[in-house]
């Protein structure tokens, strides 16, 4: 971190010293598990002083980025991961992206009434028919993140036919039969606890605290194909919001 300096930008000078280590850490300049040099060094590389420093550090922690132990320091968190809540990739994609290596296991796929799910069927415009559940288990390194639920209309994929959906995302697989592609999704994000089954499937204790992301998918010709509900598990996921007075971005970061 030799002749670090802090930008010149409009705001706060710890908001420019935070946007430059945590570009350093989503590169992979500062690696996970990395310990960052003393705090006074970093203020002097940085031109600041160390109260300005301290509250970079803790902006950063706050996003999931780093850890301070104690008597010990800072250190870069595992697996530090920045992916946009707002783009329309699918969850492995944007995984991938990131850099993580995502596992994705096929719990169950089955067939149930639209009058089972009424919120998926609503959500798809069904009034009447059969709606297919596939249910995914995603994990890093053996350890479970989350848990998925997609609801579509039978008929638009035939698993026997449609691929690999541990290697292949729902997108691609649903592209491929229909040639739909994903123009536009809504997305909701709520504080829920996980069910005792659910919690069986993601190493968890029953009631432990989750987010549950909601997304309806809509395709290229205005038609809602997708609907999602993903668990994603408190303590390993976390959301981080960048907020300023024209825009609001948000992020999912892997604890």
């Amino acid at each position: 971190m030799a002749g670090a300096r802090a930008p010149k930008q409009q705001g706060p000078k710890y908001r420019a010293i935070q946007a430059v280590l945590r570009q350093r850490i989503l590169d992979g300049e500062l690696a996970p598990g990395e310990r960052l040099p003393p705090q006074q060094e970093m203020a002097d590389q940085f031109s600041v002083t160390l109260m300005t420093l301290r509250q970079a550090l803790g902006a950063l922690e706050a996003d999931g980025l780093v850890r301070a132990e104690r008597g010990k320091g800072t250190f870069v968190t595992d697996r530090p991961v920045d992916i946009s809540v707002g783009n329309l990739s699918s969850f492995a994609d944007e995984m991938r992206s990131a850099g993580v290596e995502l596992t994705t296991d096929v719990l169950d796929a089955t067939v149930l009434a639209v009058d089972v799910e009424v919120a998926a069927a609503a959500a798809l415009g069904l009034e009447g028919g059969d709606l297919l559940c596939v249910t995914r288990r995603r994990a890093i390194d053996g350890l479970p993140i989350g848990l998925q639920r997609s609801y579509l209309a039978v008929g638009v994929l035939d698993l026997e036919q449609g691929g690999d959906l541990e290697s292949e995302s729902l997108y691609e697989a649903i592209a491929g039969r229909t040639g739909w592609d994903v123009a536009e999704a809504r997305e909701s994000i709520t504080a829920v606890s996980l069910t005792a089954e659910d919690a069986a499937h993601l190493d968890a204790a029953a009631g432990h605290p989750a987010l549950l992301s909601i997304r309806t998918s809509i395709n290229q010709f205005g038609q809602p194909f997708l609907y999602d509900e993903a668990l994603l598990v408190g303590g390993r996921c976390t959301i981080a919001a960048d907020r300023r007075s024209d825009r609001l971005s948000m992020s999912y970061g892997i604890s």
